[in-house]
């Protein structure tokens, strides 16, 4: 993979900082199972990573390209706000193993999942408004795992977006697809996904329930309906992600019949807010 001086160089930059939150690039080099030498060629900018190995680096650190390519001071406000990892992996709790196991076997299930798409929901926090964020559902070891981001800018908003990244894990029980994930700069919010099962070979359109807070100081639990419009096994990310944003129920750029589904013919405008008791 060739790339230009300034990609280049704002990799270089990037890779020095996320590796000095390690005690040591020996320590890095072993988790990922590279070369040292070869390593050390990628933080020096002598050479840049094959298509492969930058993923490998991505995942490790638990970024996408288009963030380690970013200008040096863009990426370390995103890597100060990440909450810091622990060296030592959590054990899995004895209650949820049942639940990996279940997580495990559907798999085979989830395959003709993978891939890219745009997601619609309901805004929690700005009514009237539909949020149209990314996903992107991988086969992980046993598991599918997926990615989410938000790219918002309200109405009135000035500046870059606001981002809001998650990441979660996928599974298939009762005849319904069940997606969990948590906030992953922050770590301040968890959101669940019930989904109809889509049995056609090729999948276009799921559907079903979101279930999170929203996003004011409140944080009052909602739900909205939900639709993942698929893109496809790769795409443009680029392009997608400039799709991405926080739109008037009204606008062009929605689908009538993702709209219309989502406002249950027009007959809602708002998600559903919890009931007091």
């Amino acid at each position: 993979m060739q790339a230009d001086d300034f990609t280049n160089d704002s990799f270089k930059v990037n890779l020095k900082l996320a590796t000095s939150y390690y005690p040591s690039i020996s320590e890095v080099c072993r988790k990922l199972s590279l070369n040292r030498q070869q390593f050390m060629k990628y933080l020096s900018g002598a050479s840049f990573p094959s298509r492969y190995n930058l993923r490998r680096i991505c995942d490790f650190f638990g970024f996408d390209e288009y963030e380690f390519l970013m200008p040096p001071d863009q990426f370390a406000k995103i890597l100060e706000l990440r909450p810091s990892k622990t060296p030592n992996e959590l054990e899995s709790l004895p209650g949820l193993t049942e639940l990996l196991k279940e997580a495990q076997r559907g798999r085979s299930m989830l395959t003709k999942m993978h891939g890219y798409y745009y997601e619609y929901f309901l805004s929690y926090s700005t009514p009237h408004h539909i949020i149209r964020s990314l996903t992107y559902i991988y086969p992980w070891k046993d598991y599918t795992l997926y990615k989410r981001k938000e790219w918002l800018k309200h109405p009135g908003q000035e500046g870059q977006p606001d981002v809001y990244k998650y990441a979660g894990v996928m599974t298939v029980s009762g005849g319904r697809l069940h997606m969990f994930d948590h906030e992953s700069i922050t770590g301040s919010e968890l959101t669940q996904k019930i989904l109809f099962m889509n049995y056609r070979n090729r999948v276009s359109m799921l559907t079903g329930l979101s279930l999170g807070v929203s996003g004011g100081d409140a944080h009052e639990p909602s739900a909205s309906r939900v639709v993942m419009e698929f893109i496809g096994q790769t795409t443009h990310l680029r392009r997608v992600i400039q799709a991405c944003g926080i739109y008037p129920l009204d606008s062009p750029e929605i689908p009538d019949l993702i709209r219309d589904h989502l406002t249950l013919g027009g007959t809602i405008d708002a998600p559903l807010r919890g009931a007091t008791l």
